[in-house]
């Protein structure tokens, strides 16, 4: 887990297609959604759906993971870089109004698979580095900085104490 964690921050920093290519090769996403929550998506509508459920997710999962504060700012990064949108699998960007009826449609099943992400890189956080891992909270909206008053200065400070 060291490895791929080094190997990640790695990418991350200097080469964010190739740390793209590294989530796509280590994250299967079929190990976290629920049967209920892929079911309850495809249900029968009068019209198919235009997204995909992976694409939505991935969308969502690059905000949680580039820190992305809102939905207008998601949409804007994936219209301007071809490298998310391929990623998400996008050939057109959703509008905002798609991601609010996918979080609102869908959130106990989203509560659900965060729940259990947040089982699986909780204790890679740990061992990684104990410290560190303490200023994270973890939640069903995803691994976040703990931050006072939300204040991401307070986070930015503490961090640069290790």
């Amino acid at each position: 887990m060291a490895d791929i964690y080094s190997n990640c921050k790695t990418f991350f920093q200097e080469d964010k297609p190739q740390f793209l290519s590294l989530l796509e090769d280590t994250i299967n996403l079929d190990e976290f959604i629920p049967v209920s929550l892929y079911n309850h998506f495809y249900a029968s509508t009068v019209r198919p759906r235009k997204y995909k459920i992976h694409s939505m997710l991935c969308a969502l999962l690059i905000q949680r993971i580039f820190s992305i504060p809102t939905d207008n700012f998601l949409i804007t990064s994936l219209k301007y870089s071809a490298e998310l949108r391929d990623f998400c699998g996008f050939n057109k960007v959703p509008d905002a109004s798609k991601f609010t009826r996918f979080k609102q449609g869908f959130l106990e099943g989203l509560q659900f698979m965060f729940n259990n992400l947040v089982k699986v890189t909780e204790p890679i956080c740990q061992s990684i580095d104990e410290v560190k891992a303490a200023m994270a909270i973890f939640d069903t909206s995803g691994v976040e900085a703990f931050v006072t008053e939300n204040n991401p200065k307070y986070a930015n400070k503490i961090a640069k104490s290790f």
